[in-house]
């Protein structure tokens, strides 16, 4: 193939590239994407279908720009969700229009670097592990477009007809992308992180309705047949002990106020809080029957801006701001478009806090209600020897008389919890958390209905749990005079969803170690991995100490001194005429590089115009050509000259000549 028509192949394979990417980012639609990639492969066939009719006059350059921006002005106000969705589409069409017109092969080349701003944007959204291959097959294809268009270029400049793509340019190509896929690696691990989230980064292809500060009973209908990933929660030190399964929810946040039909969440006092250089921050008290978890979360973007972890967290550690509110219920102010955080809980201990008078007409406010609803409460509690034991009464009764269900439809016009308790009888874990918080309230026992989610589904291929939409769920909180406790009355056990493949876990720890060790690498993690080589480094084998007398004693030792002395040496006087080299105009390096072909190469002592007069000497041919270039490579390395466009493609030409 001719290395032209190379270079054009790579520029267009390098813009579908990023456009596979925008699709990878959901900022252009399967079909929009199928759209683009059908016009792209039209501009080919239309640029040498019309020749120089394709060239776009002044007056064109105008009109197409004014045009393009009005739409992208259209687009951004009345259709785009986002700037970068208007971006995406603006350049796509810049793309398409500049491969359709190019008349040189520069503008060519820009749309090659046009194309790197698609994938830059992507970047900003796109987490899956799927973007991954085509940012490391993209990056491959443009170091071959670069160089491609190197050879190009210089061919054109010289005047000759490029010659054909053979095997040892392949190899030599395919050499500079290997090297260069490695040096990228290397600069990831090792380059400053910047943990800040781009201000256009959040997005959310779903809206978690559980999770808002206004639920109505049954919300959670919808969401608990979802089997949509809504995070994962990796535990550094491995499983946690049998005994201690039963104590993981993730808790996110708290609902106090009921109006018989809707929970909400009264104004609360928000405490903001931020670690400085990664440092976790220490949260809350808690009493001593415990230990701690640590928890790395990967939380999906599904539109919330809750943190989610075991109860009680005692230190958590998240790039930029921590909202934590009276009841213990922790936020970040803008969610990003992948929120990764570190939790330290207290695994199985009770929050301590004491309740005020305002707290505990908080947590005791009811609306009216059907007075059966308190007769049930107070028969079942009867005789029990303090909170927490009417509590547990309470829940134990609601798992053992009533029956889960997703059927959701109202049967009456009675408010719901009298419905749920004596007329259906049957309901989701909203439900259940409503009556026992209710049955708490009507018996004196400050309450509060917690959202969060079940623990999910252990993955053992990363060691972490896989928690799906459908396990979001509901339950209580309960205070005791002292503390708080947590109650779980819902018996899930009947709706469990259908558990994940084999297959489908092993994938989903391949994703999860793609956010773990690309997208959620921190600063922390690269202070881990220099420690780790340090200590590598001091534990390898090493050689018998000598004393330093011995040693420059030692013959072999001495032989190797020399060698690396003189190696120096011969490094540094290449490294010299190198820089010489490289200080000299384009013209004549080419012209001393097909000299030196025929074994004609400038002594170190002599000057440009001894070289040149004994080059003439042997060979008259060359008098003239070299004469002028000589002439032209003082002027310009002393005095300074630049030639111009013209005069650098004529000294170019004469190059060619020798």
């Amino acid at each position: 193939m001719p290395l032209d028509r190379a270079f054009r192949f790579s520029i267009y394979l390098v813009v579908a590239l990023a456009g596979f990417a925008l699709g990878a980012g959901d900022l252009l639609s399967p079909t929009a994407l199928a759209i683009f990639l059908v016009a792209l492969a039209a501009t080919w066939w239309l640029h040498d279908a019309l020749g120089p009719r394709a060239y776009l006059s002044q007056r064109g350059d105008i009109v197409t720009t004014l045009t393009l921006t009005g739409l992208a002005a259209a687009d951004l106000i009345w259709i785009a969700d986002s700037f970068l969705d208007t971006f995406a589409r603006l350049v796509c069409a810049l793309l398409l229009v500049r491969l359709a017109t190019w008349r040189v092969t520069r503008e060519l080349r820009a749309a090659g670097f046009l194309s790197f701003s698609m994938l830059a944007a992507a970047s900003a959204v796109a987490f899956g592990v799927a973007f991954l291959p085509l940012f490391i097959t993209y990056l491959a294809t443009a170091i071959v477009m670069l160089v491609l268009f190197h050879l190009v270029t210089e061919a054109e400049a010289a005047g000759v007809v490029p010659r054909p793509l053979g095997v040892g340019l392949t190899i030599v190509m395919g050499a500079a992308v290997l090297g260069t896929l490695g040096l990228t690696a290397l600069l990831f691990a090792a380059i400053p992180r910047v943990e800040a989230a781009l201000p256009f980064g959040a997005r959310s292809t779903r809206a978690l309705t559980g999770f808002t500060d206004r639920v109505e009973l049954g919300a959670f209908g919808a969401l608990e047949t979802d089997d949509a990933v809504a995070m994962r929660v990796r535990l550094p030190n491995g499983p946690v002990a049998e005994g201690d399964v039963r104590f993981l929810r993730w808790r996110g946040l708290t609902l106090d106020r009921f109006d018989g039909y809707v929970w909400t969440a009264t104004p609360r006092r928000h405490t903001v809080l931020r670690a400085y250089d990664g440092d976790a921050v220490g949260l809350g008290r808690a009493d001593g029957r415990t230990h701690l978890l640590a928890q790395e979360v990967f939380l999906e973007p599904i539109g919330t801006e809750t943190i989610f972890a075991a109860a009680p967290v005692v230190r958590l550690r998240v790039d930029g701001v921590i909202r934590l509110d009276d009841s213990g219920g922790l936020s970040v102010p803008a969610a990003r478009a992948r929120l990764t955080y570190t939790a330290e809980s207290a695994l199985g201990a009770r929050p301590l806090e004491r309740l005020g008078i305002l707290s505990r007409a908080r947590y005791l406010q009811l609306p009216e209600m059907a007075p059966r609803i308190g007769d049930l409460a107070r028969r079942i509690t009867a005789g029990s020897a303090g909170p927490e034991d009417a509590a547990l009464r309470l829940s134990t009764w609601l798992s053992r008389e009533l029956r889960y269900s997703l059927d959701l439809k109202r049967r009456t016009t009675l408010q719901p919890l009298d419905e749920f308790l004596f007329v259906r009888r049957a309901g989701n874990c909203e439900y259940f958390a409503s009556a026992l918080a209710v049955m708490l309230r009507v018996v004196g026992i400050p309450s509060r209905v917690v959202n969060g989610f079940q623990r999910g589904e252990w993955n053992p291929y990363g060691d972490y749990w896989v928690v799906r939409m459908r396990d979001a769920h509901s339950w209580v909180e309960a205070h005791d005079g002292n503390a708080w406790i947590t109650l779980d009355p819902s018996p899930r056990g009947d709706a469990a969803g259908a558990p994940l493949t084999t297959v489908t876990l092993y994938l989903d720890g391949l994703r999860m170690r793609w956010y773990r060790y690309v997208v959620g690498w921190s600063r922390q993690d690269q202070v881990h991995a220099a420690g780790a080589v340090r200590r590598f480094a001091w534990s390898f084998p090493t050689t018998p100490r000598w004393s330093a007398a011995g040693a420059m004693r030692s013959p072999a030792l001495a032989v190797a001194f020399g060698v690396v002395v003189a190696g120096a040496v011969m490094w540094s006087v290449r490294r010299r005429r190198a820089m010489a080299r490289a200080a000299l105009p384009a013209f004549y390096t080419r012209a001393l590089t097909r000299l030196a072909r025929r074994g004609l190469r400038p002594a170190p002592h002599e000057t440009a115009r001894e070289f040149c007069a004994r080059v003439g000497a042997g060979a008259p041919v060359l008098v003239m050509p070299l004469s002028r270039l000589t002439g032209a490579y003082e002027a310009a390395r002393f005095g300074g000259q630049t030639p111009t466009h013209e005069e650098a493609r004529e000294l170019l030409e004469l190059a060619a000549r020798i």
